[in-house]
């Protein structure tokens, strides 16, 4: 059995098993993480995983869990992050009768 080395940021360095690693691989690189349970202390830890971390974990034998990530979460965003006001303003338009024709405006003509 392959014994792996991870780092717990409050107990440091712990011994881990594969099948005690949860690597998550997604659609991009920069989406890729792995986390496992502390033996120590219980904590659940999450890291990002770039290739090497990728690659190594994999030849350790950590069987991956892979991410289905819509292209829509992908794409790049314009505007503004939404706020609580624009929550209250999208709750308040549900709270009428007339909510999907607000939402989708006035028919093209």
């Amino acid at each position: 059995m392959t014994t792996i080395k991870a780092t717990c940021p409050g107990c440091g360095e712990v011994d881990l098993s594969a099948e005690d690693i949860l690597l998550r691989i997604g659609g991009l690189a920069t989406s890729n993480s792995y986390g496992f349970s502390c033996p120590e202390c219980g904590d659940f830890v999450e890291k990002p995983a770039d290739d090497r971390i990728v690659r190594l974990l994999l030849s350790g034998g950590v069987m991956p869990m892979l991410l289905n990530i819509p292209a829509e979460a992908l794409e790049p965003k314009q505007g503004p992050p939404i706020d609580y006001d624009d929550l209250l303003a999208f709750h308040e338009v549900l709270k009428g009768d007339d909510w999907l024709a607000q939402l989708i405006g006035p028919p093209a003509q």
